[in-house]
């Protein structure tokens, strides 16, 4: 069936055609009896020359109709006519992502709410049992008022459904393809759609693909085994957050990327705050609904909070002061006091534990005895003749009596001299955290991954709103709460140890320092009303 423009099928008035595909061609039509404009897509072949087209076609039609959210182009009805199959569709007026790349790459803030928005698509879609198979920006439509309606779910298919190859795919989407797809695994999921999305995000903020090459063979390989060059190093102007977003939507093995396209829209959503302020999205009606996540996150609510100037700078004084003498008397007569090794972000908690030992086996006295604080007064008898009737005089002539003298030296046996100048273990002992759980799961490293990557994006757009509130006040000669900044340094200390941690496999300790980083992400949220 080829139609002309001012020809009529059934109730429709052919206006326009709008594009032509392997399977068919769709049209902009008119219904004549409600006036509504749709878009018609019509199976080019006759149904009794190609049955396996036509059959996916039916499929389309059915993944279609089980499909309904705000970013999916809707289904309105099917149908025959004369032994053709015809879908009717929700006409999308607009323009796709891929046309909008043509002028360069988009700003940060547009891009994120785009793709967040397609992810909510996705989302809903994958939560059907549905695999769109084919992201890419030709197939996002962006309308004028900022909506994105996700289009084209010709080679989608039900989880169930293992019938469907990938006949007909073009060239345009194999630089978007999975490395599952390439390879023909049977088993794709949705972690293959997010893929596909990480590879369109890296294209809308860089105007480059991650991938490409001269032939079908070259844009596959690179698929398989190449890596991608860092967006920032592509555009160095890029949130550090946003560019380890997108390197971890495209991990080759599905079990390294976001497992869930509402984990990866997540992570988006705290990239965004960050760039509203410089690089504010352009004509997006439609992110009211999002206007929260998104708006500049830097208000001047603290500062217009204090009526007096003079008074806040007098009351910062004193905090300052009274947060100096704080540290100072935790450093002088803290737990950890008289050690060579300080805490590196948290003390250890058995440092505060100080009971005298049981007695001692003969090998190794001063490594049993002294779980940090105070090993020196069992250095002091090593030298001491045989005789245990006088062991206060060697406790004496030490001045940390932390613990009682005479069940320190008790131990008939001495320890042979290379033994007692032995004192490396004093430097060891107190900082050392716990040993990490042996072999973590792959699940258990990814979960941290996820966590730590939308915990740092967090983190990112804090300091960016930080930043902005330090030169206001800075204008009116005022500075930042010291209790805001003192949240802001161990938020920053204990995602340092979280990274650390992770880098060397020890999940349990990397949870650890981002839950305390978490707790101070959340108060300086608060304060910046985020």
């Amino acid at each position: 069936m080829d139609l002309q423009v001012g020809s009529t099928v059934g109730d429709y008035q052919v206006m326009n055609v709008l594009g032509a595909g392997g399977m068919g061609k769709v049209y902009q039509v008119r219904n004549v009896i409600s006036d509504r404009i749709e878009a018609m897509k019509v199976l080019l072949p006759d149904l009794g020359n190609a049955p396996e087209l036509a059959d996916r076609f039916l499929r389309e039609i059915k993944v279609q109709a089980s499909l309904e959210h705000p970013n999916i182009a809707a289904l309105h009805t099917a149908l025959r006519v004369d032994n053709q199959l015809l879908m009717l569709m929700e006409f999308v007026e607009g323009v796709t992502l891929d046309h909008k790349l043509k002028d360069g790459p988009l700003p940060v803030g547009a891009a994120v709410d785009y793709m967040r928005q397609v992810l909510s698509a996705l989302e809903y879609a994958h939560a059907r049992g549905v695999i769109h198979r084919d992201i890419k920006p030709a197939n996002m439509m962006l309308t004028p008022a900022g909506a994105v309606k996700l289009m084209d779910f010709g080679i989608a298919k039900a989880a169930t459904d293992h019938r469907l190859t990938m006949t007909g795919t073009t060239l345009g989407s194999l630089y978007y393809m999975s490395p599952e797809q390439i390879q023909g695994t049977a088993a794709i999921d949705a972690r293959s759609d997010l893929y596909s999305a990480g590879v369109s995000l890296y294209e809308l903020v860089t105007a480059k693909r991650p991938f490409d090459g001269t032939s079908q063979f070259e844009i596959m390989s690179a698929h398989l085994n190449n890596t991608p060059i860092a967006p920032v190093e592509v555009d160095p102007r890029l949130p550090q957050a946003l560019n380890d977003i997108i390197l971890m939507s495209v991990e080759k093995s599905p079990d390294a990327r976001f497992q869930t396209a509402g984990a990866f829209r997540n992570a988006l959503g705290n990239v965004v705050p960050a760039q509203a302020a410089p690089r504010p999205i352009t004509t997006v009606a439609s992110a009211a609904a999002a206007a929260p996540t998104r708006a500049p996150a830097t208000p001047a609510e603290p500062v217009a909070a204090q009526p007096v100037r003079s008074r806040r700078g007098l009351w910062m004084g004193i905090g300052a002061v009274v947060m100096a003498a704080v540290v100072i008397a935790l450093i002088q007569f803290g737990p950890w006091h008289g050690t060579k090794a300080a805490p590196a972000i948290t003390p250890p908690k058995s440092i505060v534990e100080t009971p005298a030992p049981a007695p001692q086996p003969a090998p190794a006295p001063v490594e049993a005895t002294t779980p940090a604080p105070t090993p020196a007064p069992v250095v002091v008898p090593a030298p001491a003749p045989k005789a245990t009737p006088t062991p206060a005089k060697p406790v004496r002539a030490q001045a940390t009596p932390v613990q009682a003298a005479p069940a320190q030296v008790t131990p008939a046996p001495q320890p042979p001299p290379a033994q007692a100048a032995a004192p490396p273990p004093q430097a060891v002992a107190a900082p050392t955290p716990a040993p990490a759980p042996a072999g973590p799961s792959r699940a258990e490293l990814q979960q941290a991954r996820e966590q730590l990557v939308d915990l740092n994006a967090r983190v990112t757009g804090i300091h960016a709103s930080l930043s902005s509130l330090q030169r206001s006040q800075a204008a009116s000669g005022l500075n930042l709460r010291g209790d805001m900044q003192t949240a802001a340094n161990l938020m920053d200390s204990y995602m340092q140890g979280a990274n650390a941690a992770l880098n060397a496999g020890d999940v349990a300790s990397a949870k650890s320092f981002m839950d305390k980083a978490e707790l101070q992400v959340e108060r300086l949220e608060k304060f910046l009303n985020r």
